[in-house]
């Protein structure tokens, strides 16, 4: 049997990350925050956090600092 990659997991709890280069990431919630990254949504369901990008995320370009 295949083990899920638990980041992949549709059920998992997940957070929304952002960079000082306004870059995001959908992050599990058990996962520690990477250093340079702050919560900016959830935790909440994947599907609510994937909603979230899709309205909030406008280029995947890093901001210019």
């Amino acid at each position: 049997m295949e083990k899920l990659n638990p980041f992949d997991d549709e059920q998992q709890q997940s957070l929304v990350l952002q960079n000082s280069q306004q870059q995001y990431s959908l992050w599990p919630d058990f996962s520690a925050i990477p250093a340079g990254w702050q919560p900016v949504f959830g935790p909440t369901s994947r599907e609510e956090c994937i909603g979230w990008l899709d309205s909030h995320w406008q280029s995947l370009r890093p901001a210019v600092a």
